[in-house]
């Protein structure tokens, strides 16, 4: 995807005063990935290549991401996973910060790889294995150490909704002009969360934080390589229960755009991957998998109707969809589908 002039010496400028590379005839395009972040591949004349990202002003605030995802790379140094290294700025720090202090930018390596097929039991296998082994590596003997890790619910999806979540929505936007007609979804999302489980064993897995866990498992943030595959954007690391993880695999990967939309197979293969490398789970625990996939869901619902309402989080896919609200109403009743048809389904799922 082609960079405009103006923004291409801009994004030169970042690379050569912010990184001290020699960027002036950097080659740079735009990389169509991720829903919330800018992201861009900065080759250089010498031919090393990079990915330069703009991060969310949520993100941007947030000092430890770089020294965290540091650490987890050298924790990763031996596990046999891709891992993309994290260069510091000239100032020292890791995140670069452009004058006005607006935009937060982070660069890292770029690692070869392609991107999983969404149909391929075989690749959601092999990426299962590959979190099982980040699992280990970052928490056996015992779990590395963090500092200041996010936990503000909004930086990732791994928090439990509460049907107030969805009831605060109309006090915090009465009188915008799209609250009518999202209404009906807010309510429905409300109800949604109401009939997530509240036993002791389900709530734990949302307020864990014992174990030092990726946080933002979709299935974009995997590659799959020749030799070793890889799991990027580690900007949301922190601590927390595995079994989150392993759901925003299921979440994401699984789930079919028509209905049914919940893709039992690949769920299966995803579980059969994690337990061949990562952390011993009982079964019990896998047993709780599919309300923990709807947990996730339900909750990504809420931040989609909300950012129908405040247009500040995820990007506008403008080739899809004919607006940001338009986009983010859709996503957000799309999680709630999901949502309760994993409830539907539950006796079924939990076998796997």
């Amino acid at each position: 995807m082609d960079v405009a002039e103006g923004l291409l010496g801009r994004l030169r400028d970042i690379l050569g005063q912010g990184y001290g590379l020699g960027a002036g005839g950097a080659a740079i395009r735009r990389l169509d990935s991720g829903r919330v972040n800018e992201t861009y591949l900065a080759t250089l004349e010498s031919g090393e290549t990079y990915v330069l990202q703009r991060l969310n002003a949520f993100f941007g605030s947030a000092g430890a991401i770089g020294e965290n995802w540091d650490r987890v790379g050298r924790a990763l140094g031996g596990a046999g996973v891709g891992f993309p290294r994290i260069f510091a700025t000239v100032g020292a720090g890791w995140l670069y910060v452009e004058p006005g202090g607006d935009s937060h930018w982070r660069l890292t390596g770029f690692l070869e790889g392609r991107p999983p097929g969404r149909e391929s039991l075989g690749d959601a296998r092999l990426a299962a294995r590959t979190l099982g082994l980040c699992h280990r590596a970052l928490n056996v003997p015992r779990p590395i150490e963090l500092l200041e890790p996010l936990d503000n619910a909004d930086f990732t999806n791994q928090k439990r909704c509460e049907p107030g979540d969805f009831e605060f929505l109309f006090k915090q936007y009465r009188g915008h002009p799209h609250l009518g007609s999202v209404s009906g979804d807010i309510k429905r999302g409300g109800e949604a969360a109401r009939l997530l489980p509240n036993r002791p064993a389900y709530l734990r897995i949302f307020a864990a934080r014992d174990l030092v866990v990726h946080r933002d498992c979709k299935a974009d943030n995997f590659l799959i390589g020749e030799a070793r595959h890889s799991l990027i954007d580690w900007d949301t690391v922190g601590y927390g229960d595995p079994l989150l993880d392993i759901g925003e695999m299921c979440r994401s990967w699984a789930v079919s755009p028509v209905a049914p939309f919940y893709r039992a197979d690949l769920a299966a293969a995803i579980v059969e991957g994690y337990r061949e490398t990562g952390l011993r789970l009982s079964a019990d625990e896998y047993r709780l998998l599919p309300a923990t996939v709807r947990g996730l869901a339900v909750n990504l619902a809420r931040r989609y109707l909300t950012d129908a309402l405040a247009e500040a989080y995820f990007q506008w896919d403008r080739d899809a969809y004919p607006s940001l609200y338009e986009q983010n109403r859709s996503r957000g009743r799309h999680m709630l589908d999901l949502a309760e048809e994993l409830l539907d389904r539950e006796m079924e799922l939990i076998k796997i």
